[in-house]
């Protein structure tokens, strides 16, 4: 049966927000600071019920941790990202940042936010609408003393959740040479101090919370062996936030030391310990989930001459999670109080050779991840009942074991052509303690890559790759030993390009073929052919300097048959073939308007994309059976494409316009016998459609006042 591919989209991305700037003193920036604080203030005022998830946890503020403000690079930057994801879903993302100075001591950073995606055809339509505004408020005080105070307010619509938070800071630093003598000549080392405390309110689930919120973080810094010498780190996070019935609390300590042993030998230790606590509401409990990990990782490199090294990283980690409940009220039933613990051990061993002809890698590791369930009878169960329930969390413990062998050889024979070969063994095993748990099994995986790049004259360069797969599972127990197979999969990848002048062409191909073969001879009707086969075509043109014409041309064909292996034939299931062809024109041009030179470009366009898909299928008429119909369908999307992109100074902005002419229909050719599968009525085969669609995306980038 022929599985249709939906046409391609990309996901919304989110806008990267830079570093947060200061501003000189002066009156337009108390404005704005005044403004930002009215507005935090009517957020938190207002009672507007949401539908997002946003927490806020005191401990993971990162602006709380900091006791030093970054250099400022801007006064005020907006971000705004805007574009149609779907034929009727929408999304938005807009970010408002800021700094204002003050006074010689004091700063204030601050930040608005908005994101929503929005689907015309829901109920409700707003699938995410997220607010959130933030500030935070720093004193100098001298002599390494600092204060400040910190207000956060979140809100997400989809989910009812409403959160704010006001925390008053105070924080120390101070170079150690002050507090060492010893190290009087050292200049680098520091200690940090910073305590936080306030309140926090919460609504979510019809509930509202009040409580306090308070907090220590600690910092240092130390370069025990010289600046030239990697330093000494260490930092402890404590904090908590009492939300009525309900406490959040977290608890960070992690220190990394490095130490230079001569010029042949290095080695890093690392550690750490979390532990996170966070509490819920469940119908009539409170869930409390509680995370705790130890956790230490040890590096250790090794260099046996000027070509070969040896790197040794070995990891160990002690994870465990419990999920408890306590009722709300008396007629709330107990839930029961269960958890499990893990252990994980990964060691990776490389040995590495480099000269001016040959480069290689040999890689060994070992990973190890053990999990175990326990159960708390906190229920008072009788010792046969809590045996019962204690055995049935027990069939979910599983041990996995995955060794891999992996080695990368690169060769140069010419200057202008490189071979390189890739190989790779890996091996996981599944075990379950219980019999009740059928999940055991083995899986293997071969595989060797070759590649060959090389340059000729005239800036045409050729590369081809080949690689061959080898894949086995199977299961240990015998409930489900007819899910065992074997795939076998071939890669050719080969590709051009060619620059002469203004002219310029890149081609790519590739093809991979895999056969799925099943163990069992009961289930051969469950194999599979699968052979997909990719290029693309970029062709560009220089008219002038200011004028570039491009026709970019990708396809994709998928077919996927029923093997008989033993004969090696195949019969065909269903086909899907994509086109997607664009061509433009980009004219680009430069303004030298002062106080700011500027560049823009305008690109117009076509862009075509055609989906065909060919299958099988079953049609359905008034009472009878439903029969076999060969389908075929055909999704096409085209228009004018227009595109703008303009850099002024401060201003960055893109907007993008594909007016799109979506049109689909089917049809078929009856076939004989009887088919199960996906069915259809006449009418739904002979309905067409044909619409029109503007797929739009902007976005800007604005520093409305710099430096």
């Amino acid at each position: 049966m022929k599985l249709p591919v939906p046409a391609k989209s990309s996901a919304y991305a989110s806008a990267s927000l830079g570093r947060m700037g200061g501003a000189r003193t002066g009156g337009a920036g108390r404005e704005v600071l005044v403004w930002v604080i009215f507005t935090s203030l009517l957020l938190l005022l207002l009672p507007r019920p949401g539908r997002g998830q946003a927490l806020v946890d005191a401990g993971s503020l990162p602006l709380l941790a900091r006791t030093v403000l970054p250099p400022p690079d801007s006064l005020l930057l907006l971000t705004v990202q805007a574009r149609r994801v779907g034929v009727s879903t929408y999304a938005q993302r807009t970010a408002l940042l800021g700094t204002v100075q003050l006074s010689k001591h004091q700063q204030v950073r601050y930040r608005l936010l908005s994101e929503w995606i929005y689907d015309s055809r829901g109920e409700p339509p707003f699938v995410r609408e997220d607010y959130a505004a933030d500030a935070l408020h720093t004193v100098d005080l001298g002599g390494g003393w600092r204060t400040g105070q910190f207000i956060r307010y979140e809100q997400s619509r989809a989910n009812a959740t409403r959160t704010g938070l006001w925390l008053a800071r105070f924080g120390y630093e101070q170079a150690l040479p002050r507090l060492l003598p010893t190290q009087a000549t050292d200049s680098l080392s520091v200690m940090r101090l910073i305590g936080f405390g306030g309140a926090v309110q919460d609504a979510r689930n019809g509930r509202q919370d009040m409580g306090v919120a308070y907090g220590v973080d600690f910092s240092t810094l130390a370069f025990l062996r010289g600046a030239a010498a990697p330093p000494l780190a260490l930092r402890l996070l404590g904090t908590r936030a009492q939300l009525g019935p309900r406490v959040w609390q977290r608890l960070l300590a992690e220190g990394y030391y490095e130490h230079t042993f001569d010029e042949y030998s290095s080695g890093t230790l690392r550690g750490t310990y979390r532990a996170h606590r966070a509490e819920d509401y469940v119908p009539g409990n409170v869930q409390r989930i509680q995370s705790d990990t130890l956790a230490g990782q040890l590096t250790w490199a090794y260099r046996l001459s000027d070509k070969v090294s040896f790197r040794s990283v070995n990891a160990l980690a002690l994870p465990s999670r419990a999920f408890e409940y306590r009722r709300l009220g008396p007629e709330a039933d107990t839930l029961q109080d269960l958890g499990y613990r893990q252990r994980e051990l990964d060691t990776r061993q490389e040995l590495r050779l480099g000269s001016k002809k040959v480069q290689a890698v040999l890689a060994f590791g070992y990973r190890e991840r053990n999990r175990a369930y326990t159960l708390e009878n906190n229920r008072s169960l009788t010792p046969t009942l809590y045996e019962a329930a204690l055995a049935r969390e027990r069939i979910k413990d599983i041990n996995e074991r995955t060794t891999q062998w992996q080695s990368e050889l690169t060769w140069l024979p010419a200057p202008r052509h490189a071979l390189s070969l890739i190989g790779a063994a890996q091996l996981l095993r599944v075990t379950a303690p219980s019999r009740d748990n059928q999940q055991d099994r083995d899986e293997a995986q071969h595989q060797l890559r070759m590649t060959w790049t090389g340059r000729w004259r005239g800036n045409f360069r050729t590369s081809l790759a080949l690689a061959g797969e080898y894949r086995q599972f199977v299961f240990i127990r015998a409930a489900l030993s007819a899910e065992n197979y074997t795939d076998r999969l071939l890669h050719w990848e080969p590709g051009f390009t060619w620059a002469p002048g203004r002219f310029s062409i890149r081609s790519t191909y590739h093809l991979w073929v895999s056969y799925q073969v099943r163990d069992r001879a009961s289930e051969q009707l469950r194999n599979r052919a699968s052979r997909v086969l990719e290029q693309q075509q970029n062709l560009t043109y220089q008219f002038t300097p200011r004028l570039l014409a491009t026709v970019d041309y990708a396809r994709r064909e998928n077919r996927v048959g029923l093997l008989r292996w033993p004969a090696f034939k195949e019969s065909p299931l269903d086909t899907t073939i994509t086109h997607d062809l664009r061509g433009g024109l980009r004219y680009g041009w430069t303004g030298r308007r002062r106080p700011v030179a500027s560049a823009s470009s305008l690109r117009l366009g076509y862009r075509f994309l055609e989906q065909r898909t060919h299958s099988r299928a079953a049609l359905v008429q008034d009472a009878g059976p439903a029969t076999l119909i060969y389908l075929r369908a055909l999704t096409r999307q085209q228009g004018p494409d227009i595109a703008y992109e303009r850099r002024a100074g401060a201003l960055a902005l893109s907007a993008s316009l594909w007016l799109q002419e979506l049109r689909t229909l089917a049809r078929y050719r009856p076939g004989t016998g009887a088919f199960v599968g996906t069915s259809y009525t006449p009418d739904d085969l002979a309905r067409t459609t044909h619409d029109l669609y503007p797929y739009f995306e902007v976005a800007l980038a604005w520093r409305l006042r710099q430096w």
